[in-house]
């Protein structure tokens, strides 16, 4: 059957007549198939008023800066999934350009990313795919021999057989793919030098209204031409985009074997719309917890905390209401912990500085790591877009693991090529090779340097180790066999030899991995600190799929401590506004004190900067602190009380600095 059969007006008229005798149902045939034939010559154009690339980032970006799209990769399922063969992890690292590219253009919102079988299933026996009701637009990366849900688009056809997008890819007899454009009837396929090598790759960069629901394909003939298009959306604003489609060329511009220089070689003039040739297509809805909520969020303003002490100011009046004084301490330091995301990888002056290192998919895998899925790496395409969101300009780029980095079997020792930027590593150290490197870095007297990292039992268990307090986390399952609970790690490690910050989103399984890159994608909506956050990603009903999120340790840093009004830690103190005090009055204000240090601490108080240096004969400040320690990551409620002297006199307005520091 032809793909795009589900979608013709007149499927029920023929379920309609199915119980009658033979010569009615030829009859009603007939009668539809020249009422299709007619529709065919009278539909409304099918290029009608759908937004051309000239709008980008418009409107996977909509008017008022929201991010308004969900990536879609191609699975790198074993032997391939519906219509589809594996995809390389390639794929996807050309999907985390672009999102950078839109985070950039977003002010605020969450780019969410899943995988082509996730959000689309294909039936065996009608040869058809069925896209599941999503509430964004998709940005879609892969070609039609990798991702089901380009295979669908691609496919679509008028009542006549012939194809709807204006380009889209095609086979010739011999078995080559192209890409064929049906204004101009050119066609492009990989071309090959004399060795045998590829000095000609051919992507498409194709958008379309799929019923209001705008869609972004982004594909190649091979896993370089689809980066080559991901490329040029990432860097729209230099190609002057136009039309419907356009098709990129990366090519092998000095004869070395490798692909250097990308072009643009024909624009599609003419836009699709596919609200104007049939009915709605048949969509089913989408019930797995992963649509996107694009949550109101703003830019987040560089903000160092002090590492040893929270200093807070304390402002009241003796017969008057004062105003807020916000007390800020940014100390010249290079040091950073997970609660100054996203920096380093934005730049303090608002520049993205940071590349992205995917793991390979290389058959039979690669240095000292096996081949990649691409849901391994599928996460970095949402912490790109955070990524974005934060920054003012810049661009980040994207790299495989063993691009960046050359394996030596004989020594174990890794080499890494030149960079001047800080790394977002996506995978684990099973199937990404820097990973791995990091994961195994060593003191002269053995242990591991990382403050959470990855090991294997006895029996080849892994598992995540948390050398400071001895924890371990391993896959978990239910009395079914089914996972129920699978753990990553976010890691922020300085790598001196290197001079360059690195960020590691890893997990026992691709689920793991995937959890990790959502704490570092949705860092605002968690109150993270320290160097290493470990993740837990659960089946929290029993069905069998995981669907719920937690941080069941963070593991802090050195000696810090911080101040919050909250128990759960979201809003920090800066100021405390007293209010009107009069004489005799003793009042109190609870904070919450978090250890946000590598070890137990003893906390103390010191009062400093009386403005005026009288009010001190009559005012004075305690705290109910019995001198307990606080445990690494304990959180603990304080009562600060301010007491005034029933002689107070000549006092209007008071500053005073409390302190409260870690010992």
């Amino acid at each position: 059957m032809p793909q795009g059969d589900q979608n013709l007006p007149f499927r029920g008229t023929y379920r309609r007549f199915r119980f009658l005798n033979k010569t009615s149902i030829l009859i009603a045939l007939a009668i539809a198939t020249s009422a299709l034939l007619i529709l065919s010559q009278f539909t409304p154009s099918a290029y009608g008023n759908a937004l051309g690339l000239e709008s980008l980032p418009n409107p996977y970006v909509s008017a008022s800066r929201l991010m308004n799209c969900s990536a879609v990769v191609a699975s790198s399922s074993l032997g391939g999934h519906g219509p589809c063969g594996a995809a390389h992890t390639m794929d996807v690292m050309g999907g985390i350009m672009v999102s950078a590219q839109f985070g950039l253009k977003t002010d605020n919102g969450t780019l969410e990313a899943t995988m082509d079988d996730t959000i689309s299933w294909y039936n065996f026996t009608s040869a058809q795919v069925t896209l599941n009701d999503l509430t964004s637009n998709l940005v879609v990366v892969g070609g039609p021999g990798v991702n089901q849900v380009t295979w669908y688009y691609n496919n679509l056809r008028y009542p006549n057989g012939t194809k709807m997008l204006p380009a889209y890819f095609d086979k010739f007899p011999n078995g080559t793919d192209y890409i064929y454009v049906v204004s101009t009837a050119h066609s492009y396929s990989i071309q090959l030098d004399g060795l045998g090598r590829v000095k000609d790759d051919y992507g498409l960069i194709l958008t379309l209204d799929d019923h209001g629901r705008h869609v972004l394909i982004l594909a190649g003939l091979g896993g370089s031409g689809t980066w080559a298009s991901c490329k040029i959306v990432s860097s729209y604003e230099s190609w002057s985009l136009h039309g419907g489609a356009a098709v990129v060329r990366y090519s092998d511009t000095n004869s070395d074997g490798f692909l250097d220089a990308l072009s643009i070689v024909e624009f599609v003039s003419s836009t699709i719309n596919l609200s104007n040739i049939l009915g709605p297509l048949a969509f089913e809805l989408f019930a797995a917890a992963m649509l996107p909520k694009l949550n109101v969020m703003k830019k987040k303003i560089f903000r160092r905390r002090r590492l040893l002490e929270a200093c807070i100011i304390l402002i009241f009046a003796a017969a008057a209401q004062i105003s807020m004084i916000v007390f800020s301490d940014d100390p010249d330091s290079g040091f950073f912990t997970f609660k100054d995301l996203s920096h380093p990888f934005v730049a303090a002056g608002g520049l993205l500085n940071c590349s992205a290192v995917v793991a390979s998919s290389s058959p039979g895998g690669h240095g000292p790591c096996g081949a990649a899925h691409t849901m391994d790496v599928m996460g970095g395409i949402m912490v790109a877009a955070q990524f974005g969101v934060d920054a003012t300009g810049g661009s980040l780029a994207s790299t495989l693991d063993d691009y960046i980095s050359t394996y030596d079997l004989d020594d174990g020792h890794m080499t890494f090529s030149p960079l001047t930027c800080n790394i977002l590593v996506e995978g684990g150290p099973g199937v990404n090779q820097v990973t791995w490197y990091y994961n195994n870095l060593r003191y002269p007297n053995g242990t591991k340097m990382l403050p959470a990292y990855f090991d294997k039992f006895p029996n080849g268990t892994d598992y995540i180790y948390v050398p400071s307090n001895g924890h371990q986390y391993v896959i978990e399952f239910d009395g079914l066999g089914r996972v129920s609970a699978d753990y990553g790690v976010a890691t922020l490690y300085y790598d001196s030899d290197h001079e360059w910050w690195v960020v590691i989103a890893a997990g026992l399984g691709g689920p793991g991995t995937g959890a990790a890159s959502r704490l570092l994608a949705t860092y605002r909506n968690w109150s993270i600190f320290g160097g290493a956050v470990i993740v837990k990603y659960y089946d929290s009903n029993g069905d069998g799929y995981l669907d719920s999120m937690s941080v069941p340790e963070v593991v802090g840093v050195g000696k810090s401590i911080d101040l919050y009004w909250d128990p759960s830690c979201m809003n920090i103190v800066q100021s405390i506004d007293w209010g009107t005090l009069v004489a005799g009055e003793i009042k109190n204000v609870t904070v919450y004190v978090r250890n946000e240090g590598a070890s137990n601490t003893v906390l103390a108080l010191s009062i400093s900067g009386w403005n005026p240096l009288q009010a001190q004969s009559y005012l004075d400040i305690d705290w109910n602190y019995s001198g307990t320690p606080v445990a690494s990551g304990q959180t603990l409620p304080i009562m600060l009380m301010l007491s005034v002297n029933d002689s107070i006199s000549g006092i209007t307005d008071f500053g005073v600095n409390v302190t409260v520091s870690s010992g």
